[in-house]
């Protein structure tokens, strides 16, 4: 009964440690949004309002779960090492976003650093078993909205750009991730060249990444089936050496051994005819 009891605990545990990290990455993509969002469209002050409180409610459950893994680690000096992006990212919009920072030139950018919580969300989903797929078509998702997000804000205003709004962000960012890119838009800043840089680059890894995926998907698949059939093989070789050991000692066998024996004879050579 305590095992019964131990084994539906562990699993309540993993099905709120799911939900739990579910709730994360909904939060994440939120409030990186959220960022966005506050930059690119003129709000009034109250949707503005609205939007920190939204980001600082996400910080608070990025905090809430840092501290935890914090926690539960073994070695908390090495924990914060390798997740040292974690602490900047949680800085809410409250601070980055602040009319001071936000009239102080190349410093209006510092709020994008919220988007160093996307590494979090990686590292989330990573744990999916079996869910590689699904990661890169989640990060490819991504790519296109933050890529598409980055054109617009370094091209739209400036001379000779020829991406005037967010249907061409989109449609270019969709163009260059799936490497098909037509050509009628192009980044013509300096800033705009890196995105598309970035983009390209990203573009080339998926693709490969997806290419060496399916591989490694059809040769599992392939090892598998001769694995099946071998097995299938080494089965039916042991049931006739079982046959010929009962056909040796036929005349000290009974009706009902004899009827067994045949009975698995002739399923024997249904199978192999």
């Amino acid at each position: 009964m305590s095992k019964l009891n131990n084994k539906q605990r562990t699993t309540t545990i993993k099905a709120e440690d799911w939900r739990w990290d579910l709730l994360v990455s909904i939060l994440i993509i939120a409030s990186v949004l959220v960022v966005f969002a506050d930059y690119l469209f003129p709000l009034t002050e109250s949707e503005k309002w609205i939007l920190r409180v939204i980001d600082l409610g996400s910080v608070s459950v990025l905090v809430i779960d840092y501290v935890k893994r914090l926690r539960h680690s073994k070695n908390t000096k090495g924990f914060m090492l390798k997740h040292w992006y974690e602490l900047p990212a949680m800085l809410p919009l409250f601070v980055t976003g602040s009319p001071e920072i936000a009239s102080s030139g190349i410093l209006v950018y510092i709020r994008f650093i919220a988007i160093f919580r996307l590494i979090r969300l990686y590292n989330l989903w990573s744990y999916i078993k079996g869910g590689e797929l699904l990661i890169l078509a989640t990060l490819s998702t991504i790519s296109i909205i933050f890529g598409a997000l980055g054109i617009y804000i370094t091209e739209v205003g400036a001379p000779g750009a020829n991406i005037s709004n967010l249907n061409d962000a989109f449609w270019w960012s969709i163009e260059t991730i799936t490497t098909v890119a037509y050509g009628e838009y192009y980044p013509v800043t300096d800033y705009g060249k890196i995105v598309a840089g970035i983009m390209m680059f990203a573009a080339i890894g998926f693709l490969w990444t997806f290419v060496g995926l399916l591989g490694s998907t059809l040769v599992s698949l392939k090892t598998k089936e001769k694995m099946v059939s071998k097995r299938s093989s080494s089965v039916v070789d042991e049931t006739k050496e079982i046959i010929k050991r009962k056909i040796e000692t036929v005349d000290t066998l009974d009706q009902k051994e004899i009827e067994d024996l045949v009975r698995i004879i002739r399923l024997l050579n249904s199978r192999t005819t």
